[in-house]
């Protein structure tokens, strides 16, 4: 601990304005923990940090600096100097390859790196990615401590650190080439974007963009039939406001989302199947009323009987 605080004092000198983190909670000894450490540096560093609590959504706790790198660790030395480094948001200069990719990373891209504090190629890689994350907004990287999240590791799939996983489905492992990692990401198409990033997108007031990705495409995105049924209305928001603005746009693309969801409408939530009748309704197609019809045949729900005989009626006025 006090080799710890000496870093921290000596970080908080260094600093030339006061840098935030916020520390996202859970009812869980690891958030006790980590709410611990995160008392205990605010408290070395003085005015240095302002550190906020606020209670957390996700199911691990986390901490989050001011540039959005999130951190779900318990900082020994090695990881502490890590956080450090990226709440000062100075990033060291890159190499030029890894900067010239970085430069061309335009689409949200989400990267998790699963790291140990013994790990002795950890660090300099975990840098490196911060580096990356400090250097464009596109990136959104959060950083695990594997021996504290175990359960996470395993339910992820992760055996060692580092372990890099790109987008949910990509990863690397061991001592891996980043340059080559990040040829991958710069070459991904939109339409293999992971629901997450493209929430990521929509949260960020992305709706707009995510329409135009869709409309170049000339094709339904699968991710966006994940966050369409998601459960929570707070995720399927945005997805809405894209299905509207191509309901202007490129209505056949409207018409083939409500189409591949209706069809395995039986599996949807109540209040997920009620937007995807709204959608139908959206597309102008009246190939989807025999569908809408055995809905409002067989549900019980008031809230999805209306909504489907809303959809119907308009669906009908586009029938000559």
């Amino acid at each position: 601990m006090a080799d710890n605080d000496t870093t921290i004092d000596a970080w908080a000198t260094a600093l030339s304005s006061p840098a935030r983190l916020t520390l996202y909670t859970t009812k869980t000894p690891e958030s006790d923990e980590m709410k611990r450490f995160g008392d205990h540096l605010a408290q070395k560093a003085g005015d240095a940090l302002s550190l906020t609590v606020k209670r957390g959504e996700a199911p691990l706790p986390f901490f989050e600096t001011e540039e959005g790198l999130r951190f779900f660790t318990l900082p020994g030395k090695k990881l502490l100097e890590l956080l450090l480094y990226a709440m000062k948001g100075e990033p060291d200069p890159m190499v030029p390859t890894l900067q010239t990719l970085t430069e061309k990373i335009t689409l949200p891209t989400t990267l998790d790196l699963f790291v140990a504090e013994a790990c002795p190629f950890c660090p300099a890689l975990t840098r490196q990615l911060i580096t990356v994350g400090l250097s464009t907004p596109q990136v959104h990287l959060s950083i695990y401590d594997g021996s504290l999240f175990r359960e996470e590791a395993e339910r992820r799939g992760v055996q060692s650190a580092p372990t890099l996983i790109y987008d949910a489905d990509i990863r690397w492992s061991g001592q891996f080439n980043l340059v080559s990692a990040m040829e991958v990401v710069i070459h991904r198409t939109p339409e293999e974007l992971s629901a997450d990033a493209l929430q990521s997108l929509l949260e960020e007031g992305g709706a707009t963009r995510v329409a135009a990705m869709m409309t170049t495409a000339q094709k339904p995105f699968e991710a966006m039939n994940t966050l369409l049924a998601h459960e929570k209305w707070s995720v399927r928001l945005g997805a809405m406001v894209v299905m509207e603005e191509l309901a202007e746009t490129a209505p056949s693309i409207v018409s083939q989302t409500a189409a591949t969801l209706l069809a395995d409408h039986s599996s949807i939530s109540a209040s997920a199947l009620g937007d995807i009748i709204y959608i139908a309704g959206l597309s102008n197609d009246p190939s989807h009323l025999p569908a809408l019809h055995a809905i409002l045949a067989q549900s019980t729900d008031e809230a999805l009987r209306e909504a489907a005989e809303e959809a119907i009626e308009s669906l009908n006025a586009m029938t000559p």
